[in-house]
């Protein structure tokens, strides 16, 4: 649908990136709507953890575009296929910073369904948060769904925070939405969603991260994996990953992948404290082993 290029943005003075619809779709008004549901989006979620959106129009030729901020860095996937599996204590802080995003997004009413590698970008150090480590920002809001009764937007006490409508031109019923090797099995079965359909990609993504691809990468046919995102149950990530996995982890991933959105972490928040508690055993479980070997 969108091609995107790097641009100047003339009044801000300041390097941007534009998404616009393709010449060849420009006319049609579901393809603008979709971008227009996608800034609108993007600015009613306030969080580190999601690109910001700059502005919305259309070129003198009709072309619909949004403007984001430039981020510096690459994404999850290129990182990924630049180092292989992520040591455990960087993946779960990735993880928590993707969820922290998710969570703010859901509580306006927004669920991204299509959390991937790809749609996670790693902030060079020092360009997002100057001084600080990398931060991973939520990218491509293009397929998020707006839960029922739109949402409502703003920083806390503003005067007129906005509705934000869901799109003119819904999906047709029983067509999948986003990529079927991180559907949810609900998505799979092209049945309603919330956000713990996002938890359930997340959830994907961990086990990438730990153990290098994902728990049905044996299946090439985009329909057998969908069957698998229904009907199999993964593997554990400690079966598959080359470092050792702690046992609370491959617990608390394995529950994200639950098939019944009821017996996964209920949301974001749920499922990033879960994993703040391991990395908080981790790491005394380091300085004890530390102390030990001082002493």
């Amino acid at each position: 649908m969108g091609e995107v290029i790097e641009a100047e943005h003339r009044a801000l003075r300041k390097r941007v990136v534009v998404k616009l619809v393709r010449r060849a779709l420009a006319g049609d008004p579901r393809f603008a709507d979709r971008l227009r549901v996608e800034a609108q989006a993007l600015a009613a979620v306030s969080s580190p953890h999601v690109v910001a959106v700059l502005d919305l129009g259309r070129t003198p030729a009709g072309r619909p575009y949004l403007v984001m901020e430039r981020l510096e860095g690459r994404t999850l996937g290129e990182e990924l296929e630049r180092r292989g599996a992520l040591p455990v204590a960087e993946a779960i802080e990735l993880v928590r910073q993707v969820l922290a995003g998710l969570a703010a997004a859901h509580r306006v009413g927004l669920v991204h369904r299509d959390v991937k590698l790809d749609n996670v970008f790693l902030c060079a150090p020092g360009s997002a948060a100057p001084g600080g480590g990398r931060v991973a920002k939520l990218l491509d809001f293009g397929v998020a769904k707006v839960l029922d009764g739109g949402v409502e937007a703003g920083a806390a006490g503003a005067e007129r925070p906005f509705a934000l409508e869901g799109p003119a031109y819904p999906t047709e019923a029983g067509l999948l939405v986003g990529t079927p090797r991180t559907a949810s099995p609900e998505q799979a079965r092209c049945q309603p969603v919330d956000a713990r359909a996002d938890v359930y990609a997340v959830g994907l993504l961990m086990y990438t991260l730990l153990v290098g691809h994902g728990p049905f990468a044996h299946l090439d046919d985009a329909l057998e994996v969908l069957r698998a995102h229904v009907l199999e149950a993964p593997a554990a990530p400690s079966r598959r990953a080359a470092q050792p996995i702690p046992p609370a982890l491959d617990r608390a991933v394995l529950r994200a992948l639950a098939k019944r959105p009821e017996d996964r972490f209920q949301s974001a928040e749920a499922f990033a404290e879960e994993l703040g508690r391991i990395a908080a055993e981790l790491g005394e479980a380091g300085g004890n082993a530390g102390a030990g070997v001082a002493g």
